[in-house]
């Protein structure tokens, strides 16, 4: 059960631009992978209609998670409901069955919560995940804390997506995070950020790094993205069996 998930935008981005996302479909498929993340802000005149990908994706037994640059609360803390019923839409059509946003502006104060109850009230065929981005405001320890624990204190279902390199874009301690969040964490982004002339830059993972600590606290079957530049993509698979291997290790 060591479920790796292949965003799709660990690719190229001008070769994924150009052939469009399904067709590397069956390429990860045949890596190994448990399932497909769809990018939004990659999707182009390219690619097929939403309905077809999702047969295609079907065709290859694939789990579907839909992720998009929406922003959950508006810049006057507002729940963004236009865009977040345009995206569920989408994520219909695909058979996503998780769809991932980021926090966006949340005031505990100032955001009500219940509009989000009631929203995800009318969507329950589809888990919301809440990333922490790389915003100084939607990537926030504290502020995704308060959100979690005003969202589940009024049994809101939704639950996060811990990115692992994304702290270090924001300058935050990815074991402080750890600790806070850990409870609320559905899915893992992988990544191995360094700094290289100045900027941070997500790279390859490499075996004996701090990911494989955040991975030893979750466990096994957690799904787990690569999300870091995967090239060529044939090394897809080699990249599947190393998380597969570090996870059978973290748990002996």
């Amino acid at each position: 059960m060591h479920h790796v998930i292949v965003p799709l935008n660990a690719f190229n981005r001008v070769e994924v631009l150009k052939r469009g996302q399904a067709s590397f479909f069956q390429m990860i498929a045949q890596s190994g992978a448990f399932g497909v993340e769809i990018r939004r802000e990659l999707l182009t005149e390219q690619d097929l209609p939403l309905r077809t990908m999702r047969e295609e994706i079907e065709q290859y037994q694939l789990f579907t998670v839909f992720s998009a640059p929406v922003e959950l609360w508006k810049k006057n803390h507002q729940f963004n409901e236009k865009e977040l019923t345009e995206i569920f839409q989408e994520g219909k059509e695909l058979g996503a069955k998780w769809i991932k946003v980021s926090l966006g502006h949340f005031h505990k104060e100032q955001s009500n919560v219940t509009d989000l109850h009631l929203f995800l009230n009318e969507h329950k065929e589809i888990q919301l995940l809440v990333e922490n981005d790389q915003t100084l405001y939607g990537g926030n320890i504290h502020q995704l804390k308060t959100f979690f624990e005003s969202a589940y204190e009024n049994g809101v279902p939704v639950k996060m997506t811990f990115d692992v390199g994304n702290w270090h874009y924001t300058e935050q301690d990815a074991e402080e995070a750890l600790s806070e969040l850990a409870p609320y964490v559905h899915y893992l982004h992988l990544k191995q950020v360094e700094e290289k002339d100045g900027e941070r830059v997500t790279v390859p993972l490499q075996k004996n790094n701090h990911w494989e600590f955040i991975l030893k606290r979750f466990p096994s079957e957690m799904m787990k993205a690569l999300e870091f530049p995967i090239e060529p993509p044939e090394k897809t698979k080699e990249y599947i069996q190393m998380i597969v291997e570090r996870v059978v290790l973290c748990n002996h």
